[in-house]
């Protein structure tokens, strides 16, 4: 079940001083993740590593230009991630391979719970106030990611991180796996308490599409989807919250909590885009 946050690849050693080299001289997409939750996205042509702060020049996640820069501090930040796109999707065909370093596979730890595994670029990463880490997995959207120490809550060894993984999965399915509960719905209740709620909802999508009369099933969909939805206001991210309650109802129409928070998502949407139009 973790074999993905195993160090498997042996590739050459990338730059360990600054902005990996395919990267140095363009303007990067840039995901801003702040410790707060808020994300700001943008671009920049590198960063000081050394500095207490950046400018990020502004864009819609549309990649339209908001004619504005923000000054970023690094205390207030959780990470920058360096991103194929900002919605996501990106052509699985274009090239966007880099060798990893020779570095120890680490798997990074935030203090909001997620879990990063991938190579940090300078041997010397621990010495690092913050450290630039190249995803272990490369066919995602992260092409690296400077991490900010003062939100990480552990660094581990990757392949010991997996082992303890698959330990605590063993003890949780020991505990509550039921006798009609499949292995996969068993891994979705895992994590989804561990708070990996998109991980939890992909697994019992695919169980409820295969099985759509199973009540439990249902419940289980909503409240995947219901908490990446409250994940997503608390990024203020209000439009694809809103995209998200609105499934949650398409499934359930009855749930209560996704009606309140759909209306209150629409006020305050119209609400913006109001005060936007009388400018």
């Amino acid at each position: 079940m973790f074999d993905r946050f195993s160090s498997r690849s042996k590739k050459k050693a990338g730059d360990d001083s600054s902005t990996p080299a395919p990267y140095k001289k363009e303007r990067q997409k840039t995901v801003v993740r702040m410790k707060s939750g808020e994300v700001h996205y943008g671009v920049t042509f590198s960063l000081n590593r050394q500095a207490t702060g950046f400018h990020l020049e502004m864009l819609t996640k549309d990649g339209v230009s908001l004619n504005k820069t923000m000054q970023i501090a690094f205390k207030d930040v959780k990470g920058v991630f360096y991103v194929k796109s900002f919605d996501g999707h990106f052509d699985p065909g274009a090239v966007f391979h880099q060798d990893l370093p020779q570095t120890k596979a680490l798997a990074v730890e935030f203090t909001d719970g997620e879990v990063i595994v991938g190579r940090p670029i300078n041997p010397r990463w621990n010495e690092e106030e913050r450290f630039q880490l190249i995803p272990e997995d490369q066919s995602g959207n992260n092409l690296f990611i400077l991490v900010e120490r003062s939100a990480v809550s552990s660094v581990r060894d990757a392949d010991t991180y997996a082992r303890e993984q698959e330990k605590a999965y063993q003890k949780f399915k020991a505990a509550n796996m039921k006798t009609d509960m499949t292995e996969e719905e068993c891994q979705g209740d895992y994590l989804f308490r561990s708070g990996k709620y998109g991980d939890a909802f992909r697994l019992y999508r695919d169980l409820f599409r295969d099985d759509p009369e199973n009540k439990r099933l249902k419940k289980k969909v909503c409240a995947a989807r219901y908490n990446l939805a409250v994940r997503f206001i608390r990024q203020k991210n209000y439009v694809k919250a809103l995209q998200f309650m609105e499934a949650v109802l398409a499934v359930d129409p009855n749930h209560s909590q996704a009606a309140q928070r759909v209306e209150q998502l629409r006020s305050h949407i119209l609400k913006k885009q109001s005060k936007s139009s009388s400018r």
